[in-house]
């Protein structure tokens, strides 16, 4: 039941942003009680957190599976884009950042809020830097690379709010891929980044 809950809380977030959303929506949505959802989430916020935690750990997985399954033979930082690309161009993004900019009246639920965000972000990030340092990338570069890549595609979901760009998106990520490469190979021509590849 908590699940279906979660779930209804989210799709009611997603079509209706945080300032439509109701509980008795997301009642109706999981074909629940007001009685037994509010015994599980008593307030409208409680049931808010409760549902970005939810869909945020989803992604955490997906993002920590993605980071631990790269070895020295692949593209580690085709991988990185392709997986700040997943969560940044998805709902899981807009909807936390529909949260954060309407919780920004209510101090003890922003706090709550941006907790939430940064539970899910910093572990994923913290991965993706030892990956990057295990295939040898000098410690400066794979933090310079890992926070430059994530606010490029944060950037790019945020303007795609107004202008959707998929095939620009898509190539000038080709040239930051290419850019890295070179940017790397200042320092580490031994052991060249693998040759960009189309990113798909």
């Amino acid at each position: 039941m908590k699940r279906r809950i979660l779930d209804a809380a989210f799709d009611v977030l997603r079509d209706r942003g945080y300032n439509g959303f109701t509980t008795l929506e997301v009642a109706k949505r999981a074909g629940v009680s007001r009685g037994a959802q509010v015994h599980h989430f008593p307030s409208k916020n409680d049931l808010v957190i409760a549902a970005m935690e939810h869909v945020f750990n989803l992604s955490l997985a997906y993002g920590m599976n993605l980071a631990k399954a790269v070895r020295q033979s692949e593209d580690p930082v085709e991988a990185l884009i392709k997986d700040a690309s997943a969560f940044y161009f998805s709902d899981y993004f807009l909807v936390g950042l529909d949260m954060l900019l309407a919780a920004d009246k209510d101090p003890e639920f922003r706090d709550r809020a941006i907790q939430v965000v940064r539970n899910y972000r910093q572990p994923v990030e913290e991965e993706w830097r030892q990956v990057m340092l295990r295939l040898g990338f000098p410690e400066n570069k794979a933090s310079e690379i890992l926070w430059l890549t994530v606010s490029i595609l944060r950037g790019a979901a945020i303007r795609g709010l107004w202008r959707r760009e998929p095939q620009h998106v898509k190539h000038c990520l080709t040239v930051w891929h290419d850019m890295i490469a070179a940017y790397l190979a200042l320092d580490t021509a031994d052991a060249p980044l693998p040759a960009a590849a189309s990113l798909k």
